[in-house]
């Protein structure tokens, strides 16, 4: 076996003395900035084994130079095509004498406000670092909440525990937790991984001051209505209001301190348009994207615009974001959905039927009261099997992953070898959960931006047997396929904004399926000492491979992933520095800090 099963006794010897939530945090916070770092700064190398041996490491070291001719040292005792596990402490060097072990948050500060490694200017640094702090002070709350609680196995959570399992955030950003507007105090209520957990804020809006649209038979208001009577402990004046002329609104808490505070609501309330009744009924949890919602009793999960940037991104959604949604349930209610589901009953996709938002003065919606309405099929607090990628592919520090314990619970159960199960498990994802959404871009030209936090997967006995999809804000399709598209909702991309022609289409949808979700995946296996590298990617060529000679779409994308040198990538550490909102503009300028990394699939060469 190669280099990386030798972390399975690393991680074992880790273990004999547990990690401290602060130590936990350092190391995730420390991985996170320099994964993403390393990957788009081209600078720094890896010492020869000579220097090595001047400084007593073993590991590879990278040497990252700092604009005062010092530089910071970095173990890395192993790395894949999309990730490096970077071991703590680091080092600092003046060039001469002994390095001398540095704490990770001056480490950070150091890079993130050197001018030869964070380029620009000194605010923007100064923010960086900010919400590197902010995140890292997150982390450590997170990790002392999860010391209290009971460890189970993956294959045992529930929706909710799925969703809120993820501690650390993403594994490729410098900032993954930073929140920039919420307090310590509103974490605890509303942060998923403190498990928070909320009545919504219900309101009653006549129907002339809303703004709302639906993509299925049954009207956004009504389904507003349909959600509240879910709820028994709701006072039956929001249940059966008046008349149809006002609809039960459902806010998020921390939203609609900011919406009360408008003066055309505080207008609409001296009017008698408008009806606050305040935080009451079951409490729903918050998902891993923190602005989603779910609870067990409820017909449909909810999605809100929050006016906080949470990592890169203020996230309050657009009008374009909205129409995605219904368009996309619009779509699938009819015979496209019918069909689409006899070609692949392995796959769900978690519509988004409605939305209801204040009305702007121009006769539009109030963006940052957008409420969206998401399907919600996990309605039974025992019922497991639907988790969140991001979740099961965590780091951990001095332990293998949720997955990794996943298959190596699996390995005792059937007598078999460790490796043995991780190949099956990688093979199954691959089939259930991958190839699917390739197949559908080739078939259809339908893209969904499926990254780790966006993708769940069923398991039976602990193996991939069901792809759940969310988020329709993300999905798009290629000019290409508009015409057939077209010809089952001839409406399908007006106000969307997401007719993208191949190349572009193509280059998203290899960041989010590809590089955040496939790369990731592998790298988790490889980093808990399951699966070679080299086979792992042989087996993805394969069925690449296959596909590509059996298709009957365009196999274009194929293509693209056997024989492009370089995958499109996204540049997380410079869209943090240079400080724009992520989520304004659309495909073509997201591309704008996107970045090309080696392509892992194309065959090795002899």
């Amino acid at each position: 076996m190669n280099k990386t099963f030798h972390l399975s006794q690393a991680h074992a010897d880790r273990a004999s003395v547990l990690p401290t939530p602060v130590q936990q945090a350092e190391h995730a916070t420390t991985n996170a900035f320099l994964n993403a770092l390393l990957r788009e700064w081209s600078d720094w190398w890896f010492l020869t084994s000579e220097q090595k041996k001047l400084h007593s490491f073993d590991e590879e070291t990278a040497c990252l130079p700092l604009a005062d001719n010092t530089c910071l040292l970095v173990r890395i005792p192993s790395h894949t095509a999309a990730r490096f596990e970077v071991q703590l402490p680091l080092y600092h060097w003046s060039g001469t004498g002994d390095p001398k072990p540095i704490s990770p948050i001056n480490a950070l500060t150091l890079l993130a406000t050197d001018k030869q490694v964070s380029p620009g200017e000194d605010q923007r640094q100064l923010t960086l670092l900010s919400r590197i702090l902010d995140s890292h002070q997150g982390q450590i709350r997170a990790y002392e909440f999860e010391a209290k609680q009971e460890p189970s196995l993956a294959k045992a959570w529930n929706f909710q525990q799925a969703e809120q399992a993820l501690v650390s955030g993403h594994p490729t950003h410098p900032n993954p937790r930073s929140r920039d507007e919420l307090s310590t105090g509103e974490a605890a209520f509303y942060a998923p991984e403190l498990q928070g957990r909320f009545p919504l804020f219900w309101v009653l809006a006549h129907r002339s001051i809303l703004a709302s649209g639906s993509g299925v038979s049954m009207k956004a208001f009504d389904m507003c209505r349909v959600l509240a009577k879910s709820d028994e402990t709701l006072p039956e004046s929001l249940c059966t209001a008046q008349d149809d002329a006002y609809v039960p609104v459902p806010w998020h808490p921390w939203q609609a301190k900011r919406l009360l505070a408008k003066p055309q609501v505080i207008e609409w309330l001296q009017q008698g348009l408008f009806k606050s009744l305040g935080c009451i009924g079951l409490p729903f949890a918050a998902t891993a994207s923190m602005r989603g919602v779910h609870a067990f009793h409820a017909p449909y999960m909810l999605k809100y615009s929050l006016s906080m940037r949470i990592t890169n991104s203020k996230r309050v959604l657009a009008r374009k974001e909205v129409e995605r949604g219904v368009q996309m349930a619009e779509l699938l209610s009819g015979d496209f959905g019918t069909q689409l589901g006899e070609e692949f009953p392995a796959v769900t996709i978690l519509t988004e039927p409605g939305y209801v938002a204040l009305r702007a003065p121009d006769g539009g919606a109030m963006e940052d009261s957008f409420v969206i309405l998401r399907d919600n099929l996990f309605r039974k607090e025992e019922q497991g099997g639907a988790i969140m990628l991001a979740s099961l592919c965590e780091p951990r520090l001095a332990a293998p992953s949720p997955l990794g314990e996943l298959i190596c619970n699996r390995a005792v159960q059937t007598a078999q070898p460790p490796e043995t199960v991780a190949k099956d498990w990688l093979t199954s994802f691959m089939q259930v959960a991958i190839m699917p959404l390739l197949e559908i871009r080739a078939k259809h030209g339908l893209l969904f931006g499926s990254h780790q936090q966006n993708m769940m997967v069923g398991l039976s006995d602990g193996i991939p047997s069901h792809l759940y999809i969310r988020d329709c804000q993300g999905t798009g399709h290629l000019t290409t396929h508009h015409d057939n598209l077209a010809s089952f909702l001839p409406e399908i991309g007006e106000n969307a904004e997401n007719v993208v022609p191949p190349e572009l289409g193509d280059e998203l949808l290899c960041y989010y399926v590809i590089v955040n979700n496939l790369l990731h995946t592998v790298s988790t296996l490889v980093f808990d000492g399951l699966i070679d590298e080299r086979y792992a990617y042989d087996l993805i060529r394969k069925q690449l491979k296959h596909a590509f000679k059996t298709t009957s779409g365009d196999p274009a994308f194929y293509e693209y992933l056997l024989t492009s040198p370089q995958l499109v990538s996204k540049g997380n550490y410079r869209t943090s520095l240079s400080g724009v909102n992520e989520a304004s503009g659309d495909g073509s300028g997201q591309l704008a800090a996107f970045l090309k990394i080696d392509n892992p699939f194309l065959e090795p060469k002899t």
